[in-house]
């Protein structure tokens, strides 16, 4: 989601008349000292709360900047994103170098903050605490003609114990279907192949519709005109000249049975699924309110996997939540073994302030938390190892997506299952679909050939 809002913040600044340049590598000034500004008028760093190490950065960021900020006073420096919306005006008094700071659901108003900030050289924050935090805008600037992140819903009512995206990102709220599939269609009559839908609990989507557009076979609560992801992805694949459509992230209580055989009789849609379990323990999966056991996660799987054979599905896992004992860790190495997932990100707990679990011990020591993280690490590695050479040899689709930018004829694709692959071709094939045989492997990345 931060990816599609910084490419919308881009877009907007441009269409006012700003030079947008792309990060630099650190650059150093004439004593020596790292620059992150390069000669940049403003500096606006879009921000994530999920994990401490990401905030640990933007604050190092910030204090760098700072430095800089006293060899250049004119010098504008702006956070967006979820850290905004997590500690707001509290980073104005830490850092009083800090000049704006926007929130998710204020995008659409950088260029004026920026233009304020510059006149009156106060801080300036607009975060808005209510409605939904999406812009659709036809100056959104892609990073691909063929490609694009498409949201449909934010928030999420979930409440997992760990996770700060109900305070960043609030309640969930849907995109109506109606205005889904205008976004959708606009895309495509722009060149758009591909469609990744996004959400922090995409498949809990619920957006209203008109009752002309719902779809027979999904129930609608009485007065709610509700579309259900389903049925919005139904109603994607009929739009003419969209090849493909892709989704995250998906929460395990809604996996549902509907989705599964909706997937299965829709060749548009994309054949990975990324489906977070985050322990394979019952006793931690409680605590962390997955509202799920790990019985129940794995027949979801297995019943994915038995409607539709060729998925790819991936995973989250957290390591050393409060109270993971040895026995809670083995169960879910034992699930990480047992379940195969193509991919899976692997990570230590941290404590996330205002949290349900930041009331609960940090009991596991970090050592022990890095030793089991390094552990299941190996594992999945060995594992999409395994399942990686098992397709070499095999004729698949790919989706081109553009040239190698080293290597002269040579272009990057990309499979259903949203692995990697390098092939050679005079032709520029971009955006177009193609028949690869898989002929090596090299770490995660394929060579294929065309055939």
């Amino acid at each position: 989601m931060n990816t599609y809002d910084s490419q919308v913040a881009v877009g907007i600044l441009e269409k006012e008349g700003f030079e947008v340049i792309p990060e630099p590598e650190t650059g150093e000034d004439s004593d020596g000292n790292p620059m992150l500004s390069e000669g940049a008028d403003v500096v606006l760093m879009n921000t994530c709360s999920v994990r401490q190490h990401a905030e640990e950065r933007v604050w190092g960021r910030l204090g760098m900047l700072g430095k800089e900020k006293q060899a250049n006073p004119h010098l504008i420096i702006g956070l967006m994103g979820c850290m905004v919306e997590e500690h707001r005006e509290k980073i104005f008094k830490r850092f009083p170098q800090l000049d704006l700071m926007v929130g998710t659901r204020n995008i659409k108003e950088l260029p004026r903050l920026i233009r304020e900030v510059q006149e009156t050289r106060r801080q300036v924050a607009r975060i808005k605490r209510d409605g939904i935090s999406i812009e659709y805008s036809e100056f959104t600037k892609r990073d691909s003609p063929y490609h694009a992140w498409l949201p449909i819903m934010t928030g999420c009512n979930k409440v997992c114990t760990f996770c700060v995206v109900p305070m960043t990102r609030g309640s969930e709220v849907s995109m109506s279907a109606e205005d889904v599939c205008r976004e959708a269609r606009r895309l495509v009559a722009d060149g758009v192949k591909w469609l990744t839908l996004l959400g922090q609990n995409v498949n809990s989507y619920s957006g209203h519709a008109p009752r002309t557009t719902h779809h027979e076979s999904w129930p609608v609560a009485r007065g709610s005109w509700s579309e259900p992801f389903p049925s919005l992805l139904e109603m994607l694949c009929q739009i003419d000249g969209l090849e493909r459509i892709s989704f995250t992230t998906s929460h395990p209580s809604d996996a549902t049975e509907d989705l599964f055989r909706v997937i299965a009789r829709n060749p548009k849609i994309s054949r990975r699924f990324h489906l977070p379990l985050q322990s394979g323990s019952d006793k931690i999966l409680k605590r962390m309110k997955r509202l799920h056991t790990y019985a129940e996660y794995k027949a979801k799987v297995d019943r994915l996997r038995e409607l539709v054979s060729d998925i790819s599905i991936t995973t989250d896992i957290i390591v050393g939540f409060p109270g993971e004992t040895e026995d809670d860790y083995q169960a879910t190495k034992r699930a990480l073994e047992e379940l195969r997932f193509d991919g899976g990100y692997i990570y230590k707990y941290s404590v996330r302030p205002g949290t349900p679990a930041s009331k609960l011990p940090d009991d596991v020591p970090f050592e022990r938390k890095s030793q089991r993280n390094n552990e299941l690490l190996a594992i999945q590695r060995v594992i999409m190892g395994e399942k990686n050479k098992a397709l070499v040899g095999r004729t698949i689709a790919v989706f081109v997506e553009g040239p190698h930018p080293e290597n002269q004829g040579e272009w990057f694709g990309r499979m259903d299952q949203d692995k990697r692959v390098i092939f050679p071709c005079e032709e520029d094939l971009s955006g177009k679909f193609v028949k690869l045989e898989l002929v090596e492997l090299h770490n995660e990345t394929f060579r294929g050939r065309l055939v």
